[in-house]
């Protein structure tokens, strides 16, 4: 796993040690790696918490998808992706209060250098007031949260062979499907990981978000060709009409069931 910080405060960097929050994840996530690593003598290589302002950080090569059946993939995303920490959203403006993940950003490979994930440290601190427990699971679940996105945007990008979405995230379809979708998969993971507690704080907190965050918790029970599902929609596109009945819907009084056979709908 691979961790830099850019520029959140010391005392925060300080906090992530004190209360061990990086072997937490791991812990979290670990029994998702089932015996993949232990066939392929992958071993995690370590933290950097040097401050590095540049993007030189090394990038593992992105794992394929097509040899996984499962939530695996999650865990393979821990030790590719590079974790940057930093003290806010760089795009935030004090005047702006519609804002799009305010505690962390995934930023796709489209750039050329490499996909990240960036946590905003004093928000995900400042959400949870002075409680340190909730600091550490919070810190998790938005972690969990972007990696399902770098799952989602790399299932596209390597099962299709196009870095161009046909359903793009700025559409409000887009943003309710994926939102939702991380959400989810965030949730399932912290379920299977058996932290009662912490799954419990997830659910809660997951329920307090905006409406397309909030519909993750009835897509918990959504697994990996789930996902696939909502990749076919964004790959080969969802006719606009659809789009509409299916916000209407979501918007609506949905369940874990109406959305199952919705998710049939959008890809015939």
């Amino acid at each position: 796993m691979k961790v830099v910080n850019i520029d959140a405060l010391d005392s925060l960097v300080e906090k992530i040690e004190r209360l061990n929050v990086i072997e937490f994840v791991l812990d979290i996530v670990r029994p998702l790696e089932r015996d993949y690593y232990y066939h392929l003598g992958i071993v995690a290589n370590g933290f950097h918490w040097t401050k590095n302002p540049s993007s030189s950080l090394p990038v593992s090569p992105i794992w394929k998808l097509e040899h996984t059946t499962g939530y695996e993939n999650i865990a393979h995303f821990i030790h590719t992706v590079p974790v940057y920490l930093r003290n806010s959203s760089p795009e935030r403006k004090p005047d702006e209060r519609c804002i799009i993940d305010l505690l962390g950003a995934y930023h796709s490979n489209l750039t050329g250098n490499g996909p990240y994930i960036e946590l905003y440290l004093s928000a995900i601190d400042e959400e949870c007031h002075d409680n340190e427990e909730h600091f550490k699971w919070l810190f998790t679940k938005v972690l969990l949260h972007e990696l399902g996105h770098a799952t989602m945007d790399i299932f596209n990008y390597e099962h299709y062979q196009s870095a161009t979405e046909k359903v793009s995230y700025h559409t409000d379809f887009g943003k309710w499907r994926e939102e939702s979708m991380a959400n989810a998969i965030a949730l399932r993971i912290i379920k299977e990981s058996g932290d009662k507690k912490f799954y419990a704080y997830s659910k809660r907190f997951m329920k307090s978000q905006p409406a397309e965050y909030a519909l993750g918790v009835l897509m918990e029970g959504f697994r990996y060709w789930d996902l696939q599902s909502v990749m076919d929609g964004k790959a080969y596109g969802v006719d606009q009409t659809l789009q509409y009945e299916w916000l209407a819907y979501v918007q609506g009084k949905p369940t874990a069931k109406g959305l199952q056979e919705w998710n049939k709908r959008l890809i015939k």
